[in-house]
């Protein structure tokens, strides 16, 4: 029983860390389909302007509150782009004003001189959601992968994984069915001795 749990425990490490691989694939798949990714709560973009460097910098993954509770001058936020929604920018509000009950935001990157015209006073609901953490480290795997042309070389890192996986989990089945095989072998030898004890105390009696 002890090998069988040391067996399926060997093989956690493996299933997380191909649980952290199929997510990078799903927010790879969203950004390269131009959706905003959202994990747990969290939209994630990887940067490709410098903007607002030295705080982010390029190929930087970006995770982003869609729920914040407020925004102020000062705030990191991703927004859709007036015009070109398609497009997410992340630079920092410098201003904001309000409007007949409509919030209207103004952002400059911190790299940047002075801000474009559209993103001065833009609606509120052009908002994702504001910047609170960053990856270089996750955003360095999508650039290398994906932006690089190695969508193969990826799956075929996730399929190396899943062979790992599926051959622990055989071992797994394997070493439970030899467990059970075992028991079943040491209780046929324990019947038998019983049952030759019995023959040799009827003997026993007989010569009496």
């Amino acid at each position: 029983m002890k090998k069988t749990l040391k067996k399926v425990a060997s093989i956690i490490p493996y299933l997380m860390l191909l649980a952290s691989f199929i997510l990078i694939i799903q927010v790879a798949v969203s950004i390269k389909k131009g959706d905003s990714p959202t994990l747990f709560g969290r939209a994630v973009f990887v940067v490709v302007s410098p903007s607002m460097e030295d705080t982010i910098m390029v190929g930087d993954m970006i995770f982003v509150d869609t729920t914040p509770n407020k925004l102020t001058v000062g705030d990191i936020i991703s927004f859709k782009q007036p015009g070109q929604e398609n497009i997410i920018i992340t630079h920092r509000i410098i201003e904001v004003k309000e409007i007949d009950g409509t919030k209207y935001y103004s952002t400059l990157g911190d790299n940047n001189f002075e801000s474009f015209d559209w993103e001065l006073d833009f609606p509120e609901i052009n908002i994702v959601g504001k910047y609170v953490s960053k990856s270089a480290f996750l955003g360095g795997i999508y650039v290398y992968l994906f932006s690089n042309g190695l969508n193969v070389l990826f799956i075929a890192i996730i399929l190396v994984f899943v062979t790992i996986g599926g051959m622990e989990l055989y071992t797994i089945i394997k070493t439970i069915n030899m467990s059970k095989n075992k028991d079943m072998l040491e209780e046929k030898e324990k019947l038998i001795q019983e049952e030759l004890e019995r023959l040799r105390q009827q003997k026993q009696e007989k010569d009496k």
